[in-house]
């Protein structure tokens, strides 16, 4: 890019180029077809300079639809930043634009909903609402992105405008709707909202996990109800929890098997530290022998064999126990071996002292 058109693009001088296009008629042409990272309209749309963009569009309209090397367009910046009259001038120009993705398949609509610049997504919506049904990396779509960077006021915009049913409990590639997304990272408020705006609760994800499975794996099973329980019930005839919106008889089973991991996870981690603590004693005691003023005491032998077996026992314990943890316990009856390692550890400790 010429040197003083990329310095009116960054100062935003109107002036500058339209000096520079006087001189050079086919400046903005050659951008066009020369390989440049970005044009002189990505760099005034990013820094906001409304009238130099409006000035290029002007006189070439189709720099709007230039990519730059992540494939982002001018609109692409513009809704990042939440510049809305830029938005809306590039938008004027070509709507079409709306549809353009970047390298991660992203159009403007999904930038600004991960942005949560409402205004800007609102514009964009009532411009081309098709767009809001591309599909991005994991089989998401725009309402995921919304969940996912945590962006209720864009969510309820969306659901407000687009929002029939095979929109809003749409699925990602592993089977999750919005609700799945918003109880796995605990979102009470916007489990609520989607609550009463008529997501299917029952909905399971390719899993076999409903939204309340996992917000009960996440958090607690009371934590789970107490969120259930305070999404408002306006009639009879519209409760979203009727049926079987409480975890199954899979899904309970699924929550206990990963409570009752974690704990025994965290006992081998603890029997771990204390056996090498343990073996490291017993160590150190057993390779230092006693002075000969300890070995003049009345009764030294006796005392001397007995401390000689039990460092010994304890050594070999704790010794034991390491080597079985790091090995793995057995896959079936954990709970027992467990509490055998325990048991040895109990013998270890003993001994030592």
């Amino acid at each position: 890019m010429d040197s003083e058109l990329y310095e009116a693009a960054v100062e935003g001088n109107v002036r500058s180029l339209v000096e520079l296009l006087r001189k050079d008629k086919l400046l903005l042409d050659r951008i066009m077809t020369g390989n440049h990272n970005e044009t002189p309209l990505h760099i005034a749309t990013m820094l906001g300079h409304l009238d130099f963009v409006e000035e290029i569009l002007a006189r070439k309209t189709e720099l709007a639809r230039e990519q730059e090397s992540q494939s982002l367009t001018p609109l692409h910046l513009a809704a990042a930043k939440g510049y809305l009259h830029i938005v809306e001038s590039l938008v004027r120009v070509n709507p079409e634009i709306c549809f353009v993705r970047d390298k991660y398949k992203r159009n403007p609509l999904h930038v600004a909903a991960m942005k949560g610049h409402v205004d800007v997504l609102e514009c964009l919506v009532r411009a081309t609402p098709k767009a809001t049904h591309s599909v991005v990396e994991n089989g998401q779509m725009i309402l995921h992105l919304c969940v996912k960077h945590n962006k209720l006021e864009a969510l309820k915009l969306l659901i407000d405008i687009l929002g029939d049913d095979q929109f809003v409990n749409s699925r990602d590639e592993d089977g999750n709707t919005i609700l799945h997304l918003a109880a796995v990272d605990g979102q009470t408020e916007t489990i609520i909202f989607l609550t009463n705006k008529g997501v299917d609760p029952n909905i399971t994800n390719y899993k076999g996990f409903t939204a309340l499975g996992l917000l009960a794996q996440g958090q607690s099973m009371e934590r789970a109800l107490e969120i259930v329980n305070s999404v408002p019930q306006t009639s009879e005839n519209h409760n979203p929890y009727k049926g079987t919106v409480f975890p199954n008889n899979m899904e309970k089973k699924e929550i206990k098997r990963e409570r009752k991991r974690k704990w025994q996870q965290g006992m081998h981690e603890a029997l771990m530290i204390v056996a090498i603590l343990v073996a490291t004693i017993a160590y150190e005691a057993g390779k230092d022998p006693p002075d000969e003023s300890a070995k003049a005491m009345n009764g030294f032998d006796d005392y001397y064999q007995f401390f000689k077996a039990s460092n010994t026992i304890s050594f070999i314990a704790s010794l034991s126990t390491i080597i079985f943890l790091i090995s793995g316990l057995p896959l079936k009856r954990r709970r027992i071996t467990t509490w055998i390692v325990m048991l040895t550890m109990w013998v270890a400790i003993t001994c030592t002292d």
